[in-house]
C-alpha cells in the first residue's frame, strides 16, 4: 500500500506538534522516520496509522483519501494496517489469549497452527501458554509484533519497537520487519537509532521540531546531511566550528592557528563544517595527493566498532576521527600516543552557517 501525506499539521494543548509535513511512503520496503526525542515521530506515525486525526492536511492510502471516508470505510481501511506501540499494550492472560483477542477484534477466525507459527517467528512458540505478566520486556514486545503479524496487514507501523530491548529481542524484531518488507508489505518505522535506520531503511525521513528537514535513502541523508541538525544526529561525523575567511585565491576555515581549505559559497563569518571520518586518509607519513589538507596529530584512542575502526587524533587546535578498516589498522600498527598524518580534500567538508 502506498501512503501519501500532504501538508499534515497537528496542534494539541496550544502546542504545534507537526508543521506542514508532506511525505510519500512507497508500497513495499522499509520507510524510516528518524529524529531526536520530541521531534513529532510518534504523532506522525499515529496519524499515518489512523489512530489520530491531523489538525490540517490530508492522507491518501492507495488513492483513498482518509478525510473523505465514512466510519465504516475508515474502519475497513484501518483493518489493513497493523501497529506496534513503543510500550506493549497487552491483555491479562496468556500469549495465546492475546493473539485470539486480536483476531476476534478483526473478526478473523482463530487458526491454532497459524497463530503458533506467528509466535514461532518471533521466538515465542514455547511460551504460548504463559501468562504475559511473566514475560520479559523484550518478549512482550515480540508478542505485540506477532499479534500484528497474524493479522497479515498490508502496512505495519512500528513506533520505536526496539528501544530499551535486549540485543536478542531487538534482532528478532528487526529480522521480522525486514522479512515483512521482503514479502511485499509496507513497513514504516520510527527510531532515533542511527545505526538501525541505516541497517533497515530503504527510505528515510528526518524529522525535527515537527518538520521534515531531509529525505532520501539512508546513504544520501546520513552521508550528505543537509543541515547541522542532521549532521549532529549522524553522530560519527566530525563537526568543526570556526570562521570562514576568503582571499582572492582561496577559502579557509580558521580554527585557532589552523587553516583548513574548504569549498563554500557562504559569506565570511562563523561557520560549522562537517567532515565524515571515512573521507579522511590516515597514514604514517605524508604522501603525494591532490588533497589540499594535510594535518598531523597524536592518536588519542582507537575505537573498534566492528566493521570499522575509528581512530581519534588530536591536532593542534581540535580533534578528528578517521575511519579505517581493521586490516589497515594492523598494517599501519597505529597505537595511542603515536603521531599520524590526516589527509582530506577541501570538497569533503560541508560548511553551514553557525547557529
Amino acid at each position: 500500500m502506498k501512503i501519501e501525506a500532504r501538508e499534515i499539521g497537528k496542534k494539541a494543548g496550544g502546542h504545534v506538534l507537526l508543521r506542514r509535513v508532506s511525505l510519500d511512503v512507497p508500497a513495499g520496503g522499509v520507510s524510516v522516520i528518524i529524529g531526536p526525542n520530541g521531534a513529532g515521530k510518534t504523532t506522525l506515525l499515529r496519524i499515518l496509522g489512523l489512530l489520530d486525526q491531523p489538525t490540517s492536511g490530508r492522507i491518501v492510502y492507495d488513492e483513498l483519501a482518509a478525510d473523505g471516508l465514512n466510519a465504516r470505510e475508515r474502519t475497513a481501511l484501518r483493518g489493513r494496517l497493523g501497529y506496534v506501540f513503543q510500550h506493549p499494550l497487552l491483555l491479562n492472560g496468556t500469549a495465546l489469549d492475546n493473539m485470539r483477542y486480536a483476531l476476534s477484534m478483526r473478526k478473523r477466525p482463530f487458526e491454532h497452527d497459524r497463530v503458533v507459527s506467528a509466535l514461532a517467528a518471533v521466538g515465542l512458540a514455547g511460551k504460548k501458554d504463559l501468562d504475559v505478566r511473566v514475560l520479559s520486556g523484550g518478549e512482550k514486545q515480540r508478542l505485540q509484533l506477532a499479534r500484528a503479524m497474524v493479522l497479515d496487514p498490508e502496512v505495519l507501523l512500528a513506533d520505536e519497537p526496539t528501544s530499551n530491548l535486549d540485543p536478542l529481542s531487538a534482532r528478532f524484531i528487526e529480522d521480522r520487519l525486514t522479512g515483512m518488507a521482503r514479502a511485499g508489505k509496507t513497513v514504516i518505522l520510527t527510531t532515533h537509532n542511527i545505526f538501525q535506520a541505516r541497517l533497515l531503511g530503504d527510505h528515510l525521513f528526518f524529522l525535527k521540531d515537527g518538520e521534515i528537514v531531509q529525505r532520501g535513502t539512508p546513504g544520501q541523508v546520513l552521508q550528505n546531511p543537509a543541515t547541522l541538525d542532521v549532521a549532529y544526529f549522524a553522530s560519527l561525523a566530525n563537526i568543526l566550528n570556526g570562521r570562514l575567511v576568503r582571499t582572492p585565491e582561496d577559502v579557509h576555515l580558521i580554527i585557532g592557528e589552523t587553516k583548513i581549505h574548504v569549498v563554500s559559497a557562504l559569506e565570511e563569518g562563523p561557520v560549522a563544517a562537517v567532515l565524515r571520518p571515512e573521507d579522511i586518509l590516515l597514514s604514517r607519513q605524508p604522501f603525494h595527493s591532490s588533497a589540499r589538507n594535510i594535518l598531523s596529530g597524536r592518536v588519542d584512542a582507537v575505537d573498534d566498532l566492528g566493521m570499522v575502526v575509528l581512530v581519534r587524533v588530536r591536532c593542534s587546535d581540535f580533534s578528528l576521527r578517521a575511519a579505517i578498516t581493521r586490516s589497515s589498522l594492523q598494517e599501519l600498527g597505529i597505537r595511542p600516543g603515536e603521531t599520524v598524518v590526516l589527509t582530506f580534500k577541501a570538497s569533503a567538508l560541508l560548511v553551514f552557517p553557525a547557529d
